[in-house]
């Protein structure tokens, strides 16, 4: 690879990283313009709480930040993450924090959810990298309470928690409290669904 080559390729790196930092900082401030502009028209999208077009996630994301709590918040913390470009075509591996605060009836909790959104990026006729498919993979979350003292005993025990995957079971729970029920297909880590996701995406990243 000469000097050009690896000049294209750090920027096409580049783009697609700020995509994922745009994503993040839009879908936790609503700014749906610059949501919109990191997908694709035809791409989907598939976490906890939908599976299907991005463009259904994003209306449906309006509605739920319109009706969060003043005393509640979500946000989508970005680490660290690989692109591999290949010509027109990206995969992405970025790992992601989503930290919320919310209220059941009676006590406030912190939830705290480590997962990872794999991503296939296109660079279509217009030259800019967007999502075309993006699916969180989930491994493991926590359910604290803001003021332990105020929690009795055996709280935590009497939840009914077992209808979840053990890797979002209170990110689950949570979006119960909200009206929300879990996709039947969420990925958990290390699991052959994750297997073949990688694969499928190797294969249409390089194919």
């Amino acid at each position: 690879m000469d000097l050009n080559q690896r000049l294209e390729r750090a920027a096409d790196e580049s783009e697609i990283k700020k995509v994922l930092s745009n994503w993040a900082y839009a879908r936790d401030n609503g700014d749906w313009d610059v949501l919109s502009n990191c997908y694709h028209d035809d791409a989907t999208m598939n976490i906890s709480w939908i599976s299907g077009p991005a463009s259904e996630f994003i209306e449906q994301s309006k509605g739920m930040l319109a009706k969060i709590k003043p005393d509640a918040f979500n946000k989508h913390h970005v680490g660290d993450s690989r692109v591999i470009v290949n010509g027109n075509r990206a995969s992405s591996e970025v790992h992601i924090e989503l930290i919320s605060r919310m209220r059941n009836d009676v006590f406030e909790f912190d939830c705290l959810t480590w997962a990872r959104f794999l991503d296939l990026f296109e660079k279509r006729e217009d030259g800019v990298w967007r999502i075309f498919q993006r699916t969180m993979v989930y491994e493991k979350d926590r359910l604290d309470a803001v003021n332990p003292d105020q929690v009795p005993d055996g709280y935590f025990d009497a939840m009914n928690l077992d209808q979840y995957p053990p890797e979002c079971r209170f990110l689950c729970y949570r979006l119960g409290l909200r009206g929300y029920a879990p996709e039947p297909n969420i990925i958990p880590v290390k699991s052959e669904a994750e297997k073949q996701l990688r694969a499928d995406a190797i294969k249409w990243r390089d194919g």
